[in-house]
């Protein structure tokens, strides 16, 4: 059986609560920024509804007929929508599919239920044709949306569900847990501070060779702003990898540049080891160019979640940057 994360035995409780009573209801929002598990949490409790020998805390089994189901992906009273391909959105056909099966009878007599991860990548066509579901909802059906973004949805979306917020846990508690799945390994004040205190993403981070990736787009960053790298090139660089997650280093190491640049010893930074890097390239460019800069590439994380050619918008702001805009 999975496991509830120390961090989610808050939602998990209220949830269980609400199941107890009789009073879940059609359609939950798990909502939080990325890294706390939350696919993890709605998976789980999509599971725990169509086990047949929940625990005493409402978990899963993980040995009844249904639980076997579920985990070999062939309960037919659960689905999912997501993106074909990470980054793309969820197309108008998926939900369409989705909506029909939570209007079918449950096979088991029990729930029909339905998970949709990330929410916030449906197309507008998909977001308007699950509001008539949203609406009009079958009986013992339960649809969970996924988000780090709530805001992306569609108003009338967020407004028929009832949210299940999730917070990023006390630093202590994250560490503590980090030390424990890492048996010491890296440094979990750091991996935390790169992302924003959520403890999933900070354990991706000691992996995988993302904290390396790092350190070579800023080397990356650094000798375009000095002229010595053709910005087309350097996209091409930066279009390989989770341009997301990259836009965001970016927004990051700007908003430590105007730190470094306002304050002579900031408090806290969101990169402290690449402090010297960015206090170098603060150095070059004024207070306002450097406003203007984190607001080019927060307009570029708005911009990444739209179907606009990723390799033309990240030539676009590297020129900017080049040119000294």
């Amino acid at each position: 059986m999975t496991e509830i994360l120390p961090w989610q035995r808050g939602p998990w409780q209220g949830v269980q609560k609400r199941r107890a009573a009789g009073r879940l209801p059609h359609a939950l929002l798990c909502s939080g920024v990325a890294g706390l598990g939350k696919l993890r949490f709605a998976n789980t409790l999509a599971q725990s509804l169509l086990c047949s020998t929940p625990d005493g805390a409402g978990g899963p089994c993980g040995t009844c007929c249904g639980c076997r189901l579920f985990l070999a992906g062939t309960h037919p009273d659960f689905k999912r929508a997501e993106p074909d391909e990470p980054g793309k959105p969820i197309k108008v056909d998926s939900i369409r599919e989705l909506c029909e099966f939570l209007a079918y009878t449950s096979q088991y007599n029990g729930y029909k239920i339905a998970v949709v991860a990330p929410a916030d990548q449906m197309n507008a066509n998909a977001a308007n044709s699950l509001l008539k579901t949203l609406e009009e909802p079958s009986p013992n059906s339960l649809l969970l949306l996924v988000t780090a973004y709530p805001s992306r949805l569609l108003a009338t979306v967020r407004s028929r569900c009832q949210t299940i917020a999730f917070h990023a846990p006390p630093r202590s508690e994250a560490v503590s847990w980090l030390v424990s799945q890492r048996a010491g390994q890296g440094n979990p004040e750091l991996l935390l501070s790169l992302s924003d205190g959520a403890p999933l993403k900070a354990l991706a981070y000691a992996e995988g060779g993302r904290l390396a990736n790092r350190l070579t787009l800023l080397d990356n960053y650094q000798q375009l702003l000095n002229g010595h790298l053709d910005p087309i090139l350097a996209a091409e660089s930066w279009a390989k990898g989770d341009v997301a997650e990259q836009i965001q280093w970016l927004i990051g190491w700007h908003m430590d540049m105007i730190r470094l640049k306002i304050i002579v010893d900031p408090p806290r930074l969101l990169n402290p080891d690449l402090r010297s890097k960015l206090q170098t390239i603060a150095a070059r460019h004024s207070v306002r160019t450097l406003y203007r800069r984190l607001d080019a590439a927060m307009r570029l994380s708005a911009l990444s979640n739209t179907p606009i050619n990723t390799q033309w918008m990240l030539e676009t702001f590297l020129a900017g940057c080049a040119s000294g805009s």
